[in-house]
């Protein structure tokens, strides 16, 4: 159950969210340390509350990590003015597997389409990504190719690999007809699945700064 321990440790941000019979309220907070006793927080934070809670309230961690997003149930214990202790987690929950996270990140890519020796080459952004796929607004249908190949230029590397279609649907946009094209990876290497990983939980965490940035 301590597997989260190889990726939560001091410093990483978390999400604490305590359940309500109005809904459940989100706060704000970073992992300081665990021992065989307890789980210490920095106090958690947010922009509309200050946060409150009574001693042995169900809590809930949520840890957005590259091994996966750990979700931990625990119990309130006590909190000073700059941290918070928590019980030892009576449930780890590994809730989405790391190559499966799916972010809007906006990445450069281009398409070499092959087709009985016809080849073609055009260009496009992402709309969302993860490990194992992209999704793509193109201005035409590809599905009559028998052969994609896909080059991600992301800033640091470049990542190629052949695609397979999984959707092609047709959507209009201000009038205008276009793609929604999704793609699977089918020979991107670990050491490229590893990359695009890092990058989708880099984003993730980037969007969550901003959040926490704009509430307060």
């Amino acid at each position: 159950m301590e597997e989260y321990l190889n990726y939560i440790s001091f410093g990483k941000k978390i999400d604490l969210i305590i359940r309500t019979p109005s809904g459940a309220i989100r706060f704000f907070s970073t992992f300081k340390s665990q021992d065989e006793n307890k789980i210490v927080i920095t106090k958690p934070i947010s922009k509309n509350l200050a946060f409150s809670c009574v001693a042995n309230q169900p809590v809930e961690i949520y840890a957005y990590t590259n091994g996966g997003i750990f979700k931990l149930k625990c119990k309130f214990l006590s909190c000073s003015q700059n941290e918070c202790v928590l019980s030892l987690p009576s449930l780890v929950e590994k809730m989405q597997r790391r190559e499966y996270i799916r972010v809007n990140l906006k990445v450069k890519t281009i398409l070499t389409l092959i087709n009985s020796g016809y080849k073609k080459t055009i260009h496009a952004t992402s709309r969302n990504i993860s490990a194992k796929g992209i999704n793509l607004l193109l201005d035409e249908d590809i599905s009559s190719y028998s052969k994609i190949e896909l080059k991600l230029l992301f800033e640091e590397e470049s990542i190629t690999t052949l695609a397979q279609k999984i959707k092609v649907k047709p959507i209009k946009n201000n009038g205008k007809l276009y793609y929604d094209t999704s793609l699977a990876f089918v020979t991107i290497n670990e050491k490229g699945i590893n990359f695009i990983v890092k990058k989708c939980f880099e984003f993730e965490a980037a969007q969550r700064r901003k959040m926490l940035d704009s509430e307060l």
